[in-house]
């Protein structure tokens, strides 16, 4: 089943520190986004439990053909989740043959560590993950909207705006249907983690980007004026480039490169959904490029983010390493 082999995907490139969990996810083929970013972030979860029963029920070494991450995602459904959706294809009659030790291997695991709940099994501080506390950040895009109009939009549908935040302790205290604006961007909307907008009508026409408040530093501290033009250097899923086109009023250019072929035709329907006139996309590798390319001879900013900045929020399954300080690089000629 095509759900099973995406997450395994996504978990691949987490650990292997291709991205994060959500960079990944939306960067898929799989459509139903929030369906895949539910099963990577439980099996993710209770990763350390699934590779103490996968090895003690001896799973890979008799099924040769099956990756550890495939094997992570199968087990996680059989055992944990809602059981294999849509039939569970061709991998269910694989699962099923070890079913009986598997779930003979996690009652072990319950009695070796004295709990009878699977939910007990998790160490002190992995649930609920650190990502599931971190609060959903919302730009508005200015393209589109104003601020005013989203929140007065979000008060009609019965939310309560508490006004412009004057901490962090008022992040972490939202509750319910409750929502704050940021102390520091003044079009990022900061609403109670878990909060789930992406079937919202506001997303869905281009008026809000589900944004982390870590990838819209870059393009705020950059601050090209309308009319600018700018490299985007690592440009998709393309949140960031469509900050950038907010900030210019969709008045100058945007250079936008990348080399993923997938990634770009994603961040090309995110553009258009945003309103996005001023990018131009390439796929082409932005160390390639020539400084003396005349197309690029009114260039004056330059943001360069690499790998996304939303690896610096909190949840992102990354190393140390990974959480150095990025900001836009702000380039005059």
């Amino acid at each position: 089943m095509a759900l099973y082999a995406a997450a395994a995907a996504v978990l691949a490139g987490v650990e292997s520190r291709q991205g994060s969990i959500k960079g990944l996810v939306y960067a898929s083929s799989f459509q139903n986004v929030k369906q895949l970013y539910a099963l990577v972030c439980e099996t993710q979860r209770y990763s350390a439990v699934l590779d103490s029963v996968i090895a003690s029920a001896g799973l890979l070494r008799a099924e040769k053909q099956l990756r550890p991450h495939l094997a992570k995602v199968l087990v996680y459904e059989l055992l944990l989740g809602r059981g294999f959706r849509g039939g569970g294809g061709r991998w269910k009659p694989l699962l099923d043959r070890h079913k009986a030790r598997l779930k003979a291997e996690l009652a072990r695991l319950k009695v070796r560590r004295g709990v009878s709940r699977n939910e007990d099994l998790l160490e002190v501080g992995s649930g609920p993950s650190p990502a599931s506390q971190v609060p959903r950040f919302v730009r508005v895009n200015t393209l589109k909207t104003c601020c005013d109009d989203a929140v007065d939009y979000f008060k009609r549908q019965g939310f309560s705006y508490q006004g412009r935040a004057s901490s962090l302790e008022d992040l972490r205290a939202l509750k319910g249907k409750c929502f704050i604006l940021d102390p520091l961007l003044p079009e990022l909307l900061v609403f109670p983690a878990q909060t789930d907008l992406h079937e919202h009508p506001l997303y869905q026409a281009g008026h809000l980007i589900l944004q982390d408040k870590a990838s819209c530093l870059p393009a705020m501290l950059l601050a090209p004026p309308p009319g600018s033009h700018v490299i985007d250097a690592c440009a998709a899923p393309g949140n960031k480039t469509s900050h950038l086109a907010a900030l210019l009023k969709n008045q100058g250019k945007i250079f936008a490169f990348d080399l993923d072929a997938k990634r770009l035709a994603s961040m090309a329907t995110l553009l258009a959904r945003a309103g996005v006139s001023c990018c131009q996309l390439a796929e082409e590798d932005f160390l390639a490029v020539s400084p003396s390319d005349q197309r690029y001879r009114q260039v004056q900013y330059i943001l360069l983010d690499p790998s996304c900045s939303g690896s610096g929020e909190m949840g992102r399954n990354r190393g140390p390493e990974s959480h150095r300080s990025r900001a836009g690089l702000k380039w005059k000629g």
